[in-house]
């Protein structure tokens, strides 16, 4: 049996809300617990093998109460002789020279296997490949073993997987094709949030999804891990509600708006609650300035955090400001610099152009 987790993004730091008997911020208090629920039944159900396929951490440089708080469960399941193997994410491989993995503390941890760079091997009872987060992961993937029990670890998004909110691709990554993928019994994959298995016989290729919900792009998804025993189970764990709701303000008057959002905060249970309240459409400036925005802040203040987000547009066009005209030769100068291309001759000629269209 195998439990299967990714993308626990510890160390997150979103909302100012602080955690009143930690003193620490309150979304990565619950991200934390969400890894402990994680950590709490791998030690009791006691699996061949547990797997994280990435991002444990949020950003390479975690704080000292995070480190700890992984440590801890780390040596809880280390002494329960648990197999692990957990691969570095995007968010936690450093970009720059001289920035060291945070993942290196735990590597002399019993049962606790660190894979920084592709590795393949015995764990657990299983064959297992296990490569990072690259940008083409294509050339680190060996063909598997003629043999039961396979698997492949990876922290890449798959073509034909649905995203959730994910915008942390880096720009040089690249979708690898699930024809790309030897033929390994389990694919144990991380990197986009939403919980999902693809169709990729005779492979099981699956994400379990991020263990809380990164941002309100995530609301409504249920957040959890994956024992897989030849069949998939998705274990859901406990995770704060988000809620998000939306006034339109088409048509309406100041008052309107300030009256419909306060019967939309009145409708909703806001304790414990991650809350987003959006006032969205066209509506005239004026109009806009009578909205009672302290009242509707001071409707959501009962939720765990409350944020109030105005995406009204002017309602007509007259009141946008005019953007400013840029002449195209110098920015036809700016750009031949910027890419190392400038010489005279074709700045002379690109201005001849230029000038010539312009005369017309």
């Amino acid at each position: 049996m195998i439990v299967h987790a990714a993308d626990a993004h510890l160390g997150l730091v979103r909302y100012s809300k602080i955690d009143a008997e930690t003193g620490q911020n309150l979304r990565g208090q619950d991200f934390l617990a969400a890894f402990g629920e994680l950590c709490e039944h791998v030690v009791e159900t006691r699996p061949d093998l547990f797997l994280f396929s990435g991002d444990l951490f949020d950003r390479v440089n975690p704080t000292n109460y995070v480190r700890r708080a992984v440590q801890q469960r780390l040596f809880d399941i280390s002494s329960a002789h648990i197999d692990t193997i957990i691969i570095s994410g995007n968010h936690e491989t450093p970009r720059s020279r001289g920035v060291s993995n945070p993942l290196i503390l735990y590597r002399d941890i019993p049962h606790v296997r660190i894979v920084l760079s592709p590795w393949e091997g015995e764990a657990g009872g299983y064959h297992v490949r296990a490569v990072p987060f690259v940008p083409s992961p294509q050339g680190h993937l060996g063909m598997p073993p003629h043999r039961p029990g396979t698997v492949l670890m990876m922290h890449t998004a798959i073509q034909g997987a649905r995203v959730g909110s994910e915008r942390f691709m880096s720009f040089d990554e690249m979708l690898l094709s699930p024809v790309e993928i030897p033929p390994y019994e389990y694919v144990a994959l991380g990197h986009i949030h939403k919980h999902q298995v693809l169709d990729s016989s005779p492979s099981t290729l699956a994400y379990p999804g991020a263990l809380e919900r990164y941002d309100f792009n995530e609301v409504g998804e249920e957040k959890g891990f994956i024992v897989y025993d030849g069949d998939i189970e998705h274990v859901p764990v406990t995770t704060r509600r988000m809620v998000s709701r939306v006034v339109v303000a088409d048509g309406l008057r100041g008052y309107e708006i300030t009256d419909a959002a306060l019967d939309v905060l009145g409708g909703l249970d806001l304790s414990n609650a991650v809350v987003r309240l959006e006032i969205a459409g066209l509506l005239d400036d004026i109009e806009r300035r009578t909205i009672n925005f302290a009242a509707i802040r001071a409707a959501g203040s009962s939720a765990a955090f409350f944020t109030l987000v105005d995406r009204t547009l002017p309602d007509s066009p007259d009141t946008c400001a005019p953007e400013p005209l840029v002449s195209p030769v110098p920015e036809l100068e700016r750009y031949l610099r910027m890419t190392g291309h400038y010489q005279e001759r074709v700045m002379g000629r690109g201005t001849a152009i230029i000038e010539g269209r312009a005369d017309r």
